[in-house]
């Protein structure tokens, strides 16, 4: 009867190693969207095409996001990552080696915000004063 509560205890451990992983995907989609469309889309510095669009970025990492359109103030926000509620159920584990995989792959965070609907500014003309 011990040895049975062992092998259930021990595949238990297993089934639930790195939890955050089996439930979470290293990556995320963030859906990005302006008013008007067609702003070029940048992340971390890199052309992702532009608006209305959905992304797949990496959840492992804090990411800044800008948005640029010829005549509107460019747009920058930072999506930030958050620790998941899944991570803790590595505990069944004691943690090891459950959490190191949710860590090293980034599964064990989502992104914040998770959607963005942004309302571009006109860039103000400034007009020149006129010559007497």
């Amino acid at each position: 009867m011990k040895n049975l509560y062992c092998i259930i205890l021990i595949t238990a451990s297993l089934l639930l190693c790195s939890c955050s992983t089996m439930f979470n995907k290293t990556t995320e989609d963030i859906t990005i969207k302006s008013n008007p469309p067609n702003a070029k889309i940048l992340i971390d510095g890199k052309k992702f095409g532009t608006t209305p669009q959905k992304v797949n970025i990496e959840r492992g990492a804090n990411h800044v996001i800008k948005l640029e359109l010829p005549e509107y103030d460019p747009y920058e926000i930072q999506i930030t990552r958050k620790l998941s509620s899944w991570v803790w159920a590595n505990a069944a584990n004691f943690f090891i080696p459950g959490f190191t995989i949710d860590y090293l792959n980034g599964s064990m965070y989502y992104l914040v915000p998770d959607a963005l609907d942004v309302a571009l500014t006109p860039t103000p003309v400034i007009e020149k004063p006129k010559k007497k």
